[in-house]
């Protein structure tokens, strides 16, 4: 779907990309020929599918039972909030790439589980697929490096604030506000800031929206308040609690895949990026614990970034055998495959990209 018709900006030496692009397929088909379902779930992926959209529904029936109270409450609520967070990284990612499967309708059912947690599938596309995954880091356009004037991202960012030279600090607590920000405000400014943008938003999107807003709000709060014997002060500070966790977690596990030490900013020149599409992908993505497979499982592979983003039509479960076979070729080209060993020291190099930008320092080296 390509609903950037406000978008101007083009890639030089396509060649180059092209080239690049069909050697690396040419040997991510070679490695994946013996698998029956090619590019697209595996049964492993099919049990995570399952295993999260259960462990939402148990765990919310669980809450609603009344068996919990007081800070064991607070826990089973806390444990449901990361089946969101887990549905969001396993399904609705591959979902909403079309990446679970060849059915295209299969990948639109199952695409629903991110409106099912609070998040309008239709727009996430249009600013996800489009909008980042098109224009990596170039912050015109860009929504993930988009601070709105509270963190600066990038050093082309126009905003100057002199609190800006803290953000390493206080990021962090402002991530704690991301998807809150998400199942209260967000889709409407994304809905209209489409429709500002001359992007048709079809009537049955618009419909779906609302919806599953007022699905979203009737289990989160009407349902609990029937079914509790609790206020809604205390319902709605747990809200706050669980998502502020949610959105912590949320926001590093993607933010690492590209704000990091020696992370790349486009030069945009004529309306041009001087790099073919995929040199482009490589430059400005980052790796992190490609070798720790609880944690490839638990985000569902996106802590490998730079295969989701060439491919990102790969379901997520064969991204670490792929890892290998990305590196040989992006070093075959004279290009470098960033990494980090771990998340942890992911989020220590995030940090410290955040303090370079914020005081407009010397972009540091990785």
């Amino acid at each position: 779907m390509n609903e950037l018709k406000h978008v101007s900006i083009t890639y030089s030496n396509p060649k180059e990309g092209r080239t690049f692009m069909n050697l690396l397929m040419k040997r991510i088909n070679e490695h994946l020929a013996d698998q029956k379902n090619g590019y697209h779930a595996n049964a492993a992926m099919w049990f995570k599918v399952f295993l999260w959209l259960g462990a939402w529904a148990a765990t919310y029936l669980l809450i609603i039972s009344g068996y919990f109270t007081g800070w064991a409450l607070l826990g089973m609520a806390i444990l449901h909030g990361f089946t969101h967070l887990f549905i969001a990284f396993n399904i609705s990612h591959d979902a909403n790439h079309n990446a679970l499967s060849k059915n295209a309708s299969v990948n639109k059912f199952f695409s629903y589980s991110l409106d099912l947690i609070g998040v309008n599938s239709f727009l996430w596309r249009l600013a996800h697929n489009d909008e980042h995954h098109g224009y990596i880091n170039y912050v015109e356009i860009d929504n993930n490096i988009n601070g709105y004037g509270v963190v600066r991202f990038s050093p082309d960012d126009k905003i100057r604030k002199n609190m800006f030279k803290y953000q390493h600090l206080y990021a962090p607590l402002v991530y704690g506000l991301v998807t809150l920000n998400y199942v209260t405000y967000k889709d409407f400014k994304l809905l209209g800031d489409a429709r500002r943008n001359g992007v048709e938003i079809p009537a049955k999107e618009i419909f779906l929206l609302v919806f599953f807003k007022a699905f979203f709000y009737l289990y989160v709060f009407i349902i609990p308040l029937i079914m509790l014997p609790i206020t809604f002060g205390q319902l709605l500070l747990t809200v706050v609690i669980v998502h502020f966790l949610l959105g912590i977690v949320l926001s590093l596990v993607f933010q690492c895949g590209h704000i990091t030490e020696g992370a790349h900013y486009p030069e945009i020149h004529d309306d041009q990026i001087p790099d073919s599409w995929a040199v482009h992908v490589v430059k400005t993505t980052c790796d992190y614990g490609s070798k720790n497979s609880l944690l490839t499982w638990l985000v569902g592979g996106i802590n490998i970034h730079a295969i989701h983003h060439l491919c990102p039509y790969i379901c997520h479960t064969h991204y670490q055998s792929l890892v290998p076979v990305l590196k040989k070729t992006v070093e075959e080209y004279g290009l470098e495959y960033r990494e980090h060993d771990s998340f942890t020291s992911a989020i220590v190099s995030h940090l410290k990209m955040l303090k370079a930008v914020g005081n407009e320092e010397v972009i540091p080296a990785a």
